[in-house]
This record gives structure tokens, sequence and C-alpha cells, in this order.
């Protein structure tokens, strides 16, 4: 069997890598192919790293066909933060590169296999907009981000990284039918504010963000080690009737955010 973590350079991609490797051959992917080569070294073993940027179709397809037709568990914790990226951008990697791979895999998914896709806390400050949500439900469709530019500002990195978080929410529920009748299984994991290296470049720039991480309950930032063990747990048969939602690992900070308001307007079309 074979398990793959796509996000594994670094942060909760590299802690997840390093937590289930035990279980047999594992690639660690990663559009940063030498902090792969550098997680794969750390393991050891059977671990074998690849480029793998989402937003390519073709360094996708090279990582499914270098999978094969036993894959296990795939743990996607690749993407870009609101800081890191123009809007588009962001929606390419973390909202259409995520359904990539998700597409890409579906024809090995069969029983026992499951994957977990890192969305984020902040997917749940973007209010229900059936009509918006229609077109990110189909992030593969042409000119999907143009459609999406009558109802948001899709430069705003802010709005889109939210927005795109939202739709890895959905993205899980919309494939589970599909992958359930295979016997597989899907599922997306929303982090806080997390003590990797992305997470304290977007505190470095954003300082109102430790103020936020005071005010949750358990008053502290995640760790990869935190994410890791749910990321574990969610793989594992101990979790196999949960599929089709999403897991809040987050201290408790979506009880302190704002959850009917967006940072951002959402438009009605002209025509509509």
């Amino acid at each position: 069997m074979t398990n793959v973590v796509i996000g594994a350079a670094s942060g909760m991609g590299a802690a997840t890598a390093r937590r289930i490797a035990p279980r047999g051959r594992l690639i660690v992917a990663d559009y940063n192919l030498e902090g792969a080569e550098k997680t794969a070294a750390e393991i050891g073993g059977d671990v074998k790293a690849m480029a793998c940027d989402i937003s390519n179709q073709a360094q996708v397809d090279a990582l499914m066909a270098e999978v094969g037709d036993n894959l296990e568990a795939l743990i996607v914790t690749a993407g870009l933060s609101g800081s890191q990226a123009p809007g588009r951008r962001i929606l390419e990697v973390n909202l259409i590169g995520l359904e990539r791979i998700v597409r890409a895999a579906e024809p090995k998914v069969r029983e026992g296999m499951v994957a977990v896709l890192t969305a984020s806390q902040s997917g749940y400050m973007v209010p229900d907009a059936p009509e918006m949500f229609a077109v990110i439900d189909d992030p593969l469709a042409p000119g999907m981000i143009e459609r999406l530019s009558q109802f948001m500002d899709v430069d705003n990195p802010s709005m889109c990284y939210q927005l795109s978080k939202r739709g890895v929410h959905r993205m899980a529920r919309r494939h589970a039918k599909a992958w359930g009748q295979r016997g597989g299984r899907i599922l997306s994991l929303s982090p806080g504010i997390s003590d990797t290296p992305m997470g304290r470049g977007e505190i470095d720039k954003n300082p109102v963000m430790l103020e936020m991480i005071e005010a949750c309950p358990l008053g502290r930032r995640g760790t990869p080690e935190d994410i890791a063990n749910v990321m574990e747990f969610l793989t594992s048969p101990a979790a196999s009737y949960m599929t089709g939602s999403d897991v809040l690992v987050d201290g408790g900070m979506s009880n302190v955010l704002p959850t009917t308001v967006w940072n951002g307007k959402i438009r009605v079309p002209v025509d509509a």
C-alpha cells in the first residue's frame, strides 16, 4: 500500500508524513522538491520525494502514475496563504489544484482508501451564497475564475483565500458519495492559526492575529503535531465512519471569529 502527503516540505505536511511513515511505502510531494527531499531523508526507509505543484496537471498526473493502484491514504496540506500570492493564484492552487488532485485520485478509490484535504477555519467566515457556490463547486470548468468575478473581487487575496477554503469544505462533501460507493472516504480538515512557517509569516504581516490567539479558548497556536495527530486518526480504520465532513482543529478559534460577515462583499450580478 502507498500513502501520499502533498505539501510535505515543511510544517504540518512534514509532521504528518513523519507520523504515518511506519504504515509502509510513502510518497512525499511538494512544489519545493528540495524541501520534500529533506523530509524524505529525515524519515528514511521506503520514502520517495517528488515535485508536485498541484496547479500543474502534468505534475499531478506524474504523481498519480507513481502511486499506482494501491493508494491507501492521500493527505493534501499544500496551499497558499492570503499574503503569499495574488488572489487568482490562490484560487488556482487552493481550489482548482485540490480539485485536480481529487479527480486524479478518484479512479484509484477502493475499499478502505481515504483522502484528507486541508482547508481552514477561515472558510467558515464566508456566508452562504448559493449562486457563487455553484461556480466554485465546479473548479475545473473553463473560465471559472472569470465567472466568479461576477460575485467578488478575485484580485483580493484575503477574500480568495477564505473562499478557496470554503470551497474545500464543499469539495469533500461533494465527492463523498462517489467515493463511498467504492468504499472510500474523503474529508477536509480545518486548522486554526498554526506555528508553521506559513503561519508565522502571516502573523508577521498581520500582528492582530496574536490578539486572536490570546482570545481563543486554548490561548495558543496549533503545532504541526496537533494537526498530524488528527490526520493520523482520520486516515486510520478508527475513523471508518467519517466522511464528507470538515473537522475543525483550531483550539476553539472559530468560537471567537465572526461567522456572519466576510472580509469583503458578495456582489449581485447585474443581469441576475
